[in-house]
């Protein structure tokens, strides 16, 4: 089997994971979109090189304005550990306090402020990651995008390679690749 394969296995099998109940039978509701959002934040520290100076313990995801996923990111992460390192779960309403995370997702809510958001963590090594429409094209590194009810993303990797960040092929094999500016 193929790498790129072998991902789109771990991936589908942590989506319907979170389609499970939490006592194990398969649900009448499906995981929303936010749930299945926390997963792939949390799938993403494992493709995801940190340069030496950011490989503190433990892995932070940060949440940058109003948070839209409630107690899911923090069910997701709960337990679990990448590379013998645990994870927290942080809430900013600015770019400047979210400077210490690993990860960073930019809710909606700061839609108007991205490029200052952008341009406030420039040189730290800080995973990127939103689901404003052009995110990717205007310097941000991972984009969701909802098509026909999957949840799906972008990724510019000269903005991960920018910040010191090495994306594995196997990440990229499985996304839509974008550039700055680009349509």
């Amino acid at each position: 089997m193929g790498d790129a394969f072998r991902l789109c296995l771990v991936l589908t099998a942590l989506v319907l994971m979170l389609l499970v109940c939490s006592d194990g039978r398969l649900g009448a509701q499906t995981a929303n979109e936010y749930e299945v959002k926390a997963a792939f934040l949390y799938k993403f520290a494992s493709f995801v090189e940190w340069p030496p100076s950011s490989r503190a313990t433990p892995l932070c995801i940060g949440v940058l304005g109003q948070d839209p996923f409630g107690a899911a990111l923090d069910e997701v992460v709960k337990g679990k550990f990448i590379n013998n390192r645990e994870f927290s779960i942080k809430r900013f309403k600015s770019g400047k306090d979210a400077a210490a995370c690993h990860i960073i997702f930019i809710s909606a809510s700061e839609k108007n402020r991205v490029r200052a958001i952008l341009d406030s963590l420039a040189g730290r090594s800080i995973l990127t990651v939103s689901d404003v429409p052009g995110f990717c094209r205007g310097g941000g590194m991972i984009d969701f995008e909802l098509l026909d009810q999957k949840v799906r993303f972008e990724i510019n990797p000269e903005a991960a390679e920018r910040a010191g960040l090495k994306v594995s092929s196997k990440l990229l094999s499985v996304a839509k690749i974008v550039r700055e500016g680009r349509p």
